[in-house]
């Protein structure tokens, strides 16, 4: 009984954050507002995210990739798509954040999603244009509203037992 009263507070308190958080950044210009909101999601909702990825219900999975500077490994929440070739990821921050570069740098990545691990190479920058026919329309057509316009698309891989080569799986 205190476990779920503690978990409601927890909630209402969360809800309460976030909306005076909300009313703080409404006042501020654009790229400030930005800049919060990356921070934000960096600190507080990623790291949830990676908990929340754990379960098989979850829209989140966990990129799995290697810092091309420093070679040390990361895990990234991302929300993922399956689709019949690999996976298409939205990218609300653009092209340009660290751990899209990571592995556009490392030809590929890991993707654990769903209770599922996925190795992912061949990875692709495309527009929305190439991406959205591939996801459900209704994530389109949220994407869409929410501004992304383009995308991560990775393609599954398979290694070989033999001789621990890689080959596309191509479905």
């Amino acid at each position: 009984m205190f476990g779920i009263i503690r978990r409601y507070l927890s909630i209402a308190i969360l809800a309460a954050s976030l909306m005076a958080l909300f009313r703080v950044i409404s006042g501020l210009d654009a790229d400030r507002r930005r800049e919060l909101t990356i921070t934000f999601n960096k600190r507080v909702l990623n790291p949830l995210a990676l908990r929340t990825a754990a379960y098989r219900r979850s829209y989140y999975g966990v990129v799995r990739h290697v810092g091309r500077r420093s070679g040390l490994p990361y895990d990234t929440p991302v929300v993922v798509k399956l689709t019949p070739e690999g996976v298409v990821i939205p990218l609300p921050y653009g092209a340009n954040t660290d751990w899209c570069r990571n592995v556009v740098t490392a030809g590929g990545c890991t993707v654990k999603f769903r209770g599922e691990q996925y190795t992912l190479g061949s990875p692709e920058i495309v527009p929305a244009s190439v991406a959205e026919p591939l996801v459900p329309k209704i994530n389109a057509m949220l994407w869409r509203r929410v501004g992304i316009t383009h995308y991560l698309m990775l393609r599954s891989v398979k290694q070989t037992a033999a001789t621990g080569a890689v080959i596309a799986d191509v479905a």
